[in-house]
């Protein structure tokens, strides 16, 4: 894998749908769900790229992920959170990914002075909602430094 094991936000190891986008709240990585809430005091970069990968397309093509990336001081979300940018491809369906848009990737660059940071993703099912294995990623590769 191209990305660092340590800035894995959702390791596609559980196929994404309403069942399995539960948001975490912890930075030991869920099992039923491969999602993790990351420590960004590993890194030191000065921003980093958020890359969402949906590598399939639900039987529904009115099936969508609402998608987030969240930034926090506090590990379980409890307070201090802040949403930072929302995923979408389309204008017309603003921080959703629709069924017919995938499978897709998608980027959002942030730069954050908060610690934690998390997908919050949401499945809405209108078919079966199955995205496939879905992966969240951080890089810290997007921004040029000088």
């Amino acid at each position: 894998m191209p990305f660092d094991a340590n800035l894995v936000l959702i390791d596609g190891s559980v196929n994404y749908t309403a069942t399995t986008d539960d948001v975490p709240t912890s930075t030991t990585r869920a099992g039923a769900t491969g999602a993790a809430v990351i420590d960004l005091k590993q890194t030191s970069a000065k921003g980093l790229a958020c890359v969402l990968v949906i590598p399939a397309a639900p039987s529904n093509n009115a099936d969508y992920i609402a998608g987030t990336i969240e930034v926090s001081s506090v590990e379980t979300f409890a307070s201090d959170v802040h949403e930072l940018g929302k995923f979408d491809i389309a204008a017309a369906t603003q921080g959703r990914i629709l069924g017919s848009e995938v499978p897709a990737t998608v980027i959002r660059r942030f730069a954050t002075t908060k610690r934690y940071a998390r997908f919050n993703g949401t499945v809405t099912p209108l078919g079966d909602g199955n995205f496939g294995k879905v992966q969240v990623l951080l890089s810290p590769y997007p921004f040029k430094v000088l």
